[in-house]
């Protein structure tokens, strides 16, 4: 069971490293807001305060002054990233005389910190009895009330930000005028292989068994094919020379192969995960699945396919060479003389 302290940790957490990154954004003056942060702040607000609070640009884009609102408990909030004394009194400037009947309270929530002190149009903020102690709010003040919620709503919000923060800090990062983000998929990427062969002659110099003379071209193809999969599925290809049917050379003994029940029970994986690295390899045309006959029955196999290929580990097992480790760092210049 998730424990108080856990739960109310995890919040702290998560909301200073929010201001951080507001922080960082209005330095380099992006202070714009997505409708997903002002959604995740609704479900947010509405957890902490009892409330109801709707998004009014789902009604009507751009809703002038007002972003959140709810009509039953006549509580209105303004999102903004920014805290200075002119946004406060754009916001209460553009509330319109329709906001004005909706709603008796009407707050701003600054995404950061706000300031130590405000200077508010004075007719304005008594329009509106408005004043930076009751109505101007951050995230220092949200988690004050946050910890003193019941361990029901703090479950509650615990759940919201286990499902949906990851996302809101993708939204507000800074993005660089290449468009890299901090939490980019791209930056876990693995690199692309970038060792292919010089000449290849040792690998390509070699007869082919249909009598033609391979190139350099078709080595470059298979490289491209080899790099185009990820590192841990090559590594199958290699298991497949490892364990499956390999003879002395690819004109005796054919193209490597074995059965995908076997990868199966070498790697622990289920079928399903067997079929999806099955497909990643057959996509890129390196492997195929084809009929055979064990004790006249019929069984089907994983093949490496082509020429090129199967004889690329045939060479590797006659001058013993390690495949996995070729097949994990993609240098190719093994082949070069």
């Amino acid at each position: 069971m998730i424990t108080r302290g856990i739960i109310i940790g995890k919040i702290v957490d998560d909301l200073a490293s929010l201001k951080y990154q507001i922080e960082t954004r209005n330095k380099l003056g992006q202070f714009d807001l997505t409708k997903y942060c002002e959604d995740f702040l609704r479900e947010l607000l509405n957890t902490a305060y009892s409330l109801n609070l709707q998004n009014l640009n789902k009604t009507r884009s751009n809703v002038p002054g007002l972003d959140l609102g709810d009509s039953k408990n006549k509580t209105a909030y303004q999102i903004t990233s920014q805290k200075t004394s002119q946004k406060i009194n754009d916001t209460l400037e553009k509330i319109t005389e329709d906001q004005i009947v909706s709603y008796d309270t009407i707050n701003v929530f600054i995404i950061g910190e706000k300031q130590t002190s405000y200077t508010l149009n004075p007719k304005l903020a008594k329009k509106y009895f408005f004043t930076p102690e009751k109505n101007i709010h951050d995230i220092d003040s949200l988690l004050r009330d946050i910890v003193l919620l019941d361990i029901q709503k703090l479950e509650i919000i615990y759940t919201l930000f286990q499902r949906e923060f990851r996302q809101v800090k993708i939204e507000l990062e800074p993005i660089d005028e290449k468009g890299n983000f901090e939490s980019s998929y791209y930056n876990a990427v693995e690199l692309k292989p970038s060792s292919q062969a010089k000449n290849g002659i040792k690998l390509i110099g070699q007869p082919s068994v249909f009598g033609y003379k391979r190139s350099k071209a078709e080595l470059d193809e298979l490289y491209d094919n080899l790099a185009s999969v990820p590192r841990v599925t090559r590594e199958i290809i290699a298991l497949i020379a490892d364990r499956g049917k390999m003879g002395d050379n690819y004109f005796s003994s054919g193209s490597v192969r074995i059965i995908p029940q076997a990868l199966e029970k070498f790697l622990n994986i289920s079928s399903q995960e067997m079929i999806v690295e099955i497909n990643i390899l057959e996509n890129a045309n390196l492997v195929y699945v084809d009929e055979n006959q064990i004790s006249e029955r019929t069984v089907y196999f994983l093949t490496v396919h082509g020429e090129m290929l199967n004889n690329l580990l045939y060479w590797m097992k006659e001058n013993n060479l390690s495949i996995r480790t070729l097949l994990n760092t993609m240098d190719f210049t093994v082949f070069d003389e």
